[in-house]
Protein backbone atom coordinates (compact mmCIF):
# COMPACT_ATOMS: atom_id res chain seq x y z
CA UNK A 1 0.00 0.00 0.00
CA UNK A 2 1.45 3.09 -0.85
CA UNK A 3 1.84 5.84 1.94
CA UNK A 4 -0.15 9.36 2.46
CA UNK A 5 2.96 11.23 1.80
CA UNK A 6 3.89 9.47 -1.07
CA UNK A 7 0.72 9.35 -2.16
CA UNK A 8 0.64 13.79 -1.84
CA UNK A 9 4.26 13.59 -4.08
CA UNK A 10 1.82 11.44 -6.71
CA UNK A 11 -1.35 14.20 -6.91
CA UNK A 12 1.21 16.22 -7.04
CA UNK A 13 3.10 15.08 -9.73
CA UNK A 14 -0.63 15.00 -11.52
CA UNK A 15 -0.72 18.79 -11.13
CA UNK A 16 2.72 19.10 -12.75
CA UNK A 17 1.36 16.37 -15.38
CA UNK A 18 -2.60 18.35 -15.99
CA UNK A 19 -0.27 21.85 -16.55
CA UNK A 20 2.42 20.89 -18.46
CA UNK A 21 1.17 21.60 -22.21
CA UNK A 22 0.22 24.77 -20.92
CA UNK A 23 3.34 25.68 -19.11
CA UNK A 24 5.44 24.72 -22.29
CA UNK A 25 3.17 26.46 -24.83
CA UNK A 26 2.84 29.48 -23.14
CA UNK A 27 5.42 30.30 -20.42
CA UNK A 28 8.54 28.72 -21.53
CA UNK A 29 8.25 31.31 -24.47
CA UNK A 30 7.68 34.15 -22.19
CA UNK A 31 10.69 33.18 -19.74
CA UNK A 32 12.60 33.85 -22.97
CA UNK A 33 11.42 36.82 -23.26
CA UNK A 34 12.36 38.00 -20.17
CA UNK A 35 15.97 36.44 -20.99
CA UNK A 36 16.16 38.78 -23.48
CA UNK A 37 14.68 41.74 -22.17
CA UNK A 38 17.62 41.22 -19.57
CA UNK A 39 20.33 41.30 -22.01
CA UNK A 40 18.89 44.51 -23.17
CA UNK A 41 19.15 45.84 -19.39
CA UNK A 42 22.37 45.07 -18.51
CA UNK A 43 23.83 46.49 -21.72
CA UNK A 44 22.45 49.51 -19.84
CA UNK A 45 24.34 52.51 -17.89
CA UNK A 46 21.43 53.72 -15.69
CA UNK A 47 23.53 55.46 -13.74
CA UNK A 48 25.79 57.12 -16.03
CA UNK A 49 23.87 58.46 -18.85
CA UNK A 50 20.02 60.00 -18.92
CA UNK A 51 19.03 58.06 -22.07
CA UNK A 52 20.26 55.02 -20.56
CA UNK A 53 17.87 55.38 -17.59
CA UNK A 54 15.15 56.60 -19.64
CA UNK A 55 15.87 52.80 -21.66
CA UNK A 56 16.43 50.95 -18.83
CA UNK A 57 13.11 52.35 -16.87
CA UNK A 58 11.21 51.21 -20.14
CA UNK A 59 12.47 47.93 -20.06
CA UNK A 60 12.36 47.40 -16.19
CA UNK A 61 8.58 47.97 -16.69
CA UNK A 62 8.25 45.74 -19.70
CA UNK A 63 10.12 42.82 -17.09
CA UNK A 64 7.54 43.82 -14.21
CA UNK A 65 4.57 43.51 -16.31
CA UNK A 66 5.93 40.00 -17.90
CA UNK A 67 6.80 38.79 -14.96
CA UNK A 68 3.50 38.92 -13.33
CA UNK A 69 1.57 36.19 -15.12
CA UNK A 70 4.28 33.51 -14.18
CA UNK A 71 3.93 34.47 -10.19
CA UNK A 72 0.41 34.62 -10.40
CA UNK A 73 0.35 31.29 -12.97
CA UNK A 74 2.91 29.05 -12.18
CA UNK A 75 4.46 30.19 -9.06
CA UNK A 76 1.07 30.82 -7.08
CA UNK A 77 -0.27 27.48 -7.72
CA UNK A 78 2.00 25.16 -7.16
CA UNK A 79 3.41 26.39 -4.27
CA UNK A 80 -0.01 26.58 -3.09
CA UNK A 81 -0.98 23.32 -3.73
CA UNK A 82 3.15 22.04 -2.53
CA UNK A 83 1.58 23.76 0.88
CA UNK A 84 -2.07 22.07 0.75
CA UNK A 85 -0.53 18.05 0.12
CA UNK A 86 1.71 18.82 3.22
CA UNK A 87 4.74 18.08 0.72
CA UNK A 88 6.38 21.79 1.83
CA UNK A 89 5.59 23.74 5.20
CA UNK A 90 6.24 27.30 3.73
CA UNK A 91 9.83 27.73 4.77
CA UNK A 92 11.74 30.43 2.19
CA UNK A 93 14.28 27.62 0.76
CA UNK A 94 11.81 24.70 0.47
CA UNK A 95 14.62 22.49 3.04
CA UNK A 96 10.68 21.09 4.38
CA UNK A 97 10.60 19.41 1.29
CA UNK A 98 13.10 16.63 2.23
CA UNK A 99 12.31 16.69 5.87
CA UNK A 100 8.33 16.48 5.95
CA UNK A 101 8.86 13.55 3.66
CA UNK A 102 12.18 11.23 3.93
CA UNK A 103 10.79 8.98 6.51
CA UNK A 104 7.96 8.01 4.92
CA UNK A 105 9.91 7.23 1.80
CA UNK A 106 13.06 5.45 3.61
CA UNK A 107 10.16 3.51 5.03
CA UNK A 108 8.59 2.58 1.83
CA UNK A 109 12.00 1.34 0.62
CA UNK A 110 11.97 -1.17 3.40
CA UNK A 111 8.23 -2.36 2.79
CA UNK A 112 6.76 -2.12 -0.31
CA UNK A 113 4.66 -4.60 -1.81
CA UNK A 114 4.93 -6.16 -5.33
CA UNK A 115 1.37 -4.18 -6.18
CA UNK A 116 3.00 -1.09 -5.50
CA UNK A 117 5.87 -0.97 -7.67
CA UNK A 118 3.60 -0.42 -11.58
CA UNK A 119 1.88 3.08 -10.17
CA UNK A 120 6.54 3.91 -8.55
CA UNK A 121 7.50 3.34 -12.16
CA UNK A 122 4.09 5.51 -13.85
CA UNK A 123 4.81 8.60 -11.63
CA UNK A 124 8.43 8.25 -12.20
CA UNK A 125 7.99 8.04 -15.60
CA UNK A 126 4.96 11.23 -15.39
CA UNK A 127 7.91 13.34 -13.36
CA UNK A 128 10.63 12.62 -15.37
CA UNK A 129 9.05 13.85 -18.55
CA UNK A 130 7.26 16.87 -17.22
CA UNK A 131 10.47 18.05 -16.06
CA UNK A 132 12.50 17.09 -19.17
CA UNK A 133 10.54 18.57 -21.62
CA UNK A 134 9.92 21.73 -19.80
CA UNK A 135 13.87 21.74 -18.46
CA UNK A 136 12.91 24.77 -16.57
CA UNK A 137 12.87 26.79 -13.26
CA UNK A 138 10.31 29.33 -14.89
CA UNK A 139 13.23 32.09 -13.45
CA UNK A 140 11.12 32.12 -9.98
CA UNK A 141 11.37 28.20 -8.85
CA UNK A 142 14.80 27.49 -8.69
CA UNK A 143 14.77 26.10 -4.67
CA UNK A 144 11.27 24.58 -5.85
CA UNK A 145 12.56 22.55 -8.31
CA UNK A 146 15.63 21.86 -7.04
CA UNK A 147 13.93 20.62 -3.22
CA UNK A 148 11.55 18.33 -5.43
CA UNK A 149 14.00 16.78 -7.57
CA UNK A 150 16.35 15.68 -4.83
CA UNK A 151 13.13 13.93 -2.88
CA UNK A 152 12.06 12.15 -6.27
CA UNK A 153 15.25 11.34 -6.67
CA UNK A 154 15.11 9.95 -3.03
CA UNK A 155 12.34 7.63 -4.45
CA UNK A 156 12.63 6.59 -7.48
CA UNK A 157 16.01 5.79 -7.71
CA UNK A 158 15.09 3.14 -6.15
CA UNK A 159 12.72 1.32 -8.10
CA UNK A 160 14.68 1.57 -11.60
CA UNK A 161 16.27 -1.23 -13.47
CA UNK A 162 19.23 0.21 -15.53
CA UNK A 163 22.40 2.13 -14.05
CA UNK A 164 21.99 5.46 -15.54
CA UNK A 165 21.06 8.66 -13.92
CA UNK A 166 17.81 9.48 -14.55
CA UNK A 167 17.62 12.57 -13.39
CA UNK A 168 21.22 13.72 -15.41
CA UNK A 169 19.74 16.12 -17.63
CA UNK A 170 17.80 18.79 -15.62
CA UNK A 171 19.65 18.08 -11.99
CA UNK A 172 22.38 20.72 -10.48
CA UNK A 173 25.80 19.28 -11.67
CA UNK A 174 28.56 19.74 -8.89
CA UNK A 175 31.53 20.83 -9.27
CA UNK A 176 34.60 20.41 -6.41
CA UNK A 177 36.71 23.70 -5.64
CA UNK A 178 39.35 23.45 -3.40
CA UNK A 179 39.39 27.01 -1.93
CA UNK A 180 38.07 30.59 -2.99
CA UNK A 181 40.29 31.38 -5.98
CA UNK A 182 39.27 28.51 -8.07
CA UNK A 183 35.97 29.10 -6.96
CA UNK A 184 36.37 32.90 -8.79
CA UNK A 185 37.24 31.09 -11.67
CA UNK A 186 34.61 28.81 -11.97
CA UNK A 187 32.18 30.72 -11.68
CA UNK A 188 33.34 33.26 -14.53
CA UNK A 189 33.74 30.10 -16.79
CA UNK A 190 30.05 28.65 -15.71
CA UNK A 191 28.54 32.38 -15.60
CA UNK A 192 24.56 31.19 -16.84
CA UNK A 193 25.22 27.17 -16.26
CA UNK A 194 22.92 24.90 -13.63
CA UNK A 195 25.68 24.19 -11.86
CA UNK A 196 26.82 24.20 -7.62
CA UNK A 197 30.34 24.26 -6.41
CA UNK A 198 31.64 22.40 -3.26
CA UNK A 199 33.83 23.54 -1.07
CA UNK A 200 35.72 21.92 1.46
CA UNK A 201 34.89 23.05 4.97
CA UNK A 202 38.49 22.92 5.87
CA UNK A 203 39.02 25.75 3.57
CA UNK A 204 36.39 27.87 5.27
CA UNK A 205 37.78 27.14 9.10
CA UNK A 206 41.74 26.67 8.18
CA UNK A 207 40.79 23.28 9.84
CA UNK A 208 38.99 19.94 9.75
CA UNK A 209 35.34 20.63 10.65
CA UNK A 210 33.05 18.38 12.39
CA UNK A 211 29.53 18.85 12.51
CA UNK A 212 27.11 19.08 15.31
CA UNK A 213 24.79 15.60 16.13
CA UNK A 214 21.90 16.66 13.62
CA UNK A 215 18.66 14.93 12.90
CA UNK A 216 18.99 15.45 9.16
CA UNK A 217 20.55 11.90 7.61
CA UNK A 218 23.35 13.68 4.92
CA UNK A 219 24.57 16.53 6.48
CA UNK A 220 28.10 16.50 4.86
CA UNK A 221 31.38 18.20 6.05
CA UNK A 222 31.31 20.73 2.93
CA UNK A 223 29.89 24.08 2.02
CA UNK A 224 27.57 24.23 -1.52
CA UNK A 225 27.60 27.74 -3.42
CA UNK A 226 24.86 27.51 -5.98
CA UNK A 227 24.77 29.11 -9.39
CA UNK A 228 21.39 29.06 -9.79
CA UNK A 229 21.29 28.61 -13.42
CA UNK A 230 19.65 31.66 -15.59
CA UNK A 231 18.28 34.30 -13.33
CA UNK A 232 17.58 37.54 -13.74
CA UNK A 233 16.69 40.64 -10.81
CA UNK A 234 13.13 41.61 -11.23
CA UNK A 235 14.08 45.04 -8.92
CA UNK A 236 16.15 47.84 -9.28
CA UNK A 237 19.67 47.03 -9.75
CA UNK A 238 20.96 49.63 -7.56
CA UNK A 239 19.01 47.90 -4.52
CA UNK A 240 19.70 44.47 -5.63
CA UNK A 241 22.68 42.34 -3.98
CA UNK A 242 22.15 38.97 -5.73
CA UNK A 243 21.71 36.02 -3.49
CA UNK A 244 24.17 32.79 -3.10
CA UNK A 245 22.88 30.05 -1.72
CA UNK A 246 25.44 28.14 1.10
CA UNK A 247 25.34 25.76 3.71
CA UNK A 248 26.03 21.54 3.77
CA UNK A 249 22.95 20.30 2.57
CA UNK A 250 20.77 22.78 4.66
CA UNK A 251 20.95 25.89 2.82
CA UNK A 252 21.38 29.57 4.02
CA UNK A 253 19.82 32.02 1.76
CA UNK A 254 21.12 35.70 1.68
CA UNK A 255 18.27 37.78 0.22
CA UNK A 256 18.63 41.82 -0.89
CA UNK A 257 15.96 44.09 1.02
CA UNK A 258 13.69 44.07 -2.20
CA UNK A 259 10.07 43.37 -1.29
CA UNK A 260 10.09 40.40 -4.81
CA UNK A 261 13.50 38.99 -3.49
CA UNK A 262 11.78 37.97 -0.12
CA UNK A 263 8.99 36.00 -2.06
CA UNK A 264 11.59 33.98 -4.08
CA UNK A 265 10.74 35.81 -7.31
CA UNK A 266 14.26 37.05 -7.52
CA UNK A 267 16.66 36.59 -11.11
CA UNK A 268 20.46 36.44 -10.24
CA UNK A 269 22.19 38.86 -12.03
CA UNK A 270 25.65 37.13 -12.14
CA UNK A 271 28.52 39.51 -10.86
CA UNK A 272 31.55 37.12 -9.52
CA UNK A 273 32.86 39.48 -7.37
CA UNK A 274 29.85 39.85 -6.25
CA UNK A 275 28.88 36.52 -5.67
CA UNK A 276 32.22 35.71 -4.09
CA UNK A 277 31.88 38.77 -1.22
CA UNK A 278 27.99 37.61 -0.50
CA UNK A 279 29.60 33.74 -0.28
CA UNK A 280 32.11 34.61 2.13
CA UNK A 281 29.06 36.85 4.26
CA UNK A 282 27.36 33.91 4.18
CA UNK A 283 30.02 31.19 5.44
CA UNK A 284 30.48 33.58 8.19
CA UNK A 285 27.10 33.62 9.19
CA UNK A 286 26.68 29.99 9.19
CA UNK A 287 30.33 29.81 11.06
CA UNK A 288 28.03 31.95 13.95
CA UNK A 289 25.10 30.06 13.64
CA UNK A 290 26.39 27.06 14.48
CA UNK A 291 28.59 28.11 17.35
Amino acid sequence: MIPSKIEALFKFIDFLDKNKTEYIEKYIPLCHELEELDKQRKALNPNGNYKDKQLYDSVQKQIEEKFEPITENIYNPITRTLLELGIWSGDDVFSSVWNNNISEILDFKRNFLEEDTKQVFQYKEKYLSFRNETNSYFLCLFFVFSALDRIMKELFDFFKDIKENEFDNFETKTIKVANFAELAQKLNENLGQNVKYSIPSETVYGKKYTPQPSTIADIKNEFNVFNMGDKIEIGNISNNSGQTILGKDNKIEINSNDEIAQKSFRWQKRDTIISIIIGIIGLIIAYLSIG
